[in-house]
């Protein structure tokens, strides 16, 4: 999406309304683990889709930075002729994804006012309570008062060292901005700041160059190459007096950027292609169709003089008329930036363990999140014809975002009836 302007505010000045408890202490509420979350991999039904940067400040306090595009937020006139739109951000702050200890709550409502229907972004930030060294699971409700609309951001937030991903906050170097993709690309110049008050003069920054391959179809059993952590070049970064350096990234690969190359934690900038999440070259066209093509087809597709014609040809074949092959590429292809979208690891979203089930089955009716997993359900949860798809996470320093599933023979017949409706020229579903 394509922002014309932007805009900040502060998320507790006097524009900002009234704070209001978000939950009474009489309350117990329930763990993160125990809500279906599924709403979180539907962007298409999420009208806001804020997006959120934590940021450590100091050993007790921490910054959540958002974001909130004025294209997804409804105005209404106001009386001085204005436009105005209206959101609620509610917190709860949670040990774990499987405790129901609250350990803060709070909820602040703030008002946007325009004089015209420009399209902008709506950046801020509020200040939690959050002790080191300790981890914890931070849960945002995004509400859209005027519309009644609300969304859930779910995000476990790393505080048990000083060189985690949450105490550096990336910017826009001319701007000032918080960045909030952890993608970039080459027309980035960030300003990088490093919270901790530890006496560190530079920072290391390890660059890794890899080809990661396609996760095979879930039915497949596999071993996946052990990583080598060893970077393909090493380079150090001078901090400034006030904890700050400037980068700019100069090739694709992803880097590893720490204070203490002691720990293996740190910031990972990942930098795939330059209109990354979007896939618009006629390669990356032929290389997402991987799962719903035969071999000899991808090969054909993959070694054609005219990748363009190859790849519009396959489309029109498995569809049969050209308005439901416009269809079936519209769907399709935003399932693949979707899937890049939220589960970008050290490797594109769409070739993961949950890209290519996202990809090829589409959004799960249920998602359960707990501290090292994520279970998928497709269909009513009491029916015993609904599939289910379980991830484990990975420990993986580079990113939060790596889950692996639990493969089985089983997924067989439901993975090749959804390929096969794909190649009927039908969306495929597992919505039962």
């Amino acid at each position: 999406m394509k922002m014309n302007k932007h805009f900040s505010i502060k998320f507790f000045s006097a524009l900002a309304l009234l704070l209001v408890a978000f939950l009474h202490g009489c309350q117990t509420p329930s763990s993160v683990s125990n809500n279906n979350l599924s709403e979180i991999y539907r962007r298409s039904d999420q009208f806001l889709e804020p997006e959120f940067v934590i940021y450590h400040v100091s050993d007790s306090e921490s910054e959540v930075h958002f974001k909130i595009n004025t294209a997804n937020l409804l105005y209404t006139k106001a009386a001085n002729s204005n436009y105005e739109g209206k959101v609620r951000l509610s917190y709860q702050i949670f040990k774990d994804f499987d405790s129901n200890e609250l350990i803060d709550s709070s909820s602040t409502v703030f008002t946007d006012t325009k004089a015209s229907k420009e399209i902008k972004d709506v950046i801020g930030s509020f200040k939690v309570k959050l002790s080191f060294p300790n981890s914890y699971v931070l849960k945002i409700k995004s509400t859209d008062i005027k519309r009644d609309q609300s969304t859930n951001t779910v995000i476990p937030i790393d505080k048990s060292t000083r060189n985690s991903r949450h105490d550096f906050l990336v910017k826009n170097l001319k701007t000032g901005t918080t960045l909030f993709r952890k993608h970039i690309n080459s027309s980035d110049s960030l300003l990088v700041d490093y919270s901790s008050t530890e006496p560190y003069n530079q920072v290391t920054v390890k660059y890794y160059n890899r080809y990661f391959p396609v996760a095979p179809p879930p039915f497949v059993n596999y071993s996946a190459k052990p990583f080598d952590y060893k970077p393909d070049s090493t380079f150090t970064v001078q901090l400034s007096d006030s904890g700050t350096f400037i980068f700019k990234p100069s090739e694709e690969g992803f880097y590893h950027i720490q204070t203490d190359t002691s720990d293996m934690n740190g910031l990972t900038l990942f930098y795939f292609d330059d209109e990354y999440p979007v896939i618009n070259t006629v390669p990356e066209l032929v290389s997402a169709t991987r799962f719903i093509t035969s071999k000899k087809e991808y090969t054909n597709l993959s070694e054609a003089e005219d990748q363009k014609k190859a790849i519009d040809d396959f489309w029109l074949t498995i569809s049969r008329n050209p308005d439901r092959a416009r269809e079936l590429v519209r769907t399709y292809y935003n399932r693949v930036e979707n899937a890049n979208f939220y589960f970008s690891s050290y490797k594109e979203g769409w070739k993961t363990d949950r890209g290519i089930i996202y990809m090829v089955f589409g959004p799960p009716n249920s998602v359960y999140k707990s501290n090292n997993a994520e279970s998928w359900i497709y269909g009513e949860e009491s029916n015993y014809s609904a599939v289910s798809f379980n991830f484990n996470k990975v420990n993986n320093p580079f990113t939060d975002n790596d889950f692996i599933l639990e493969r089985t023979p089983a997924y067989k017949t439901h993975w090749y009836r959804a390929v096969d409706a794909w190649r009927q020229g039908r969306v495929s579903t597992l919505d039962f």
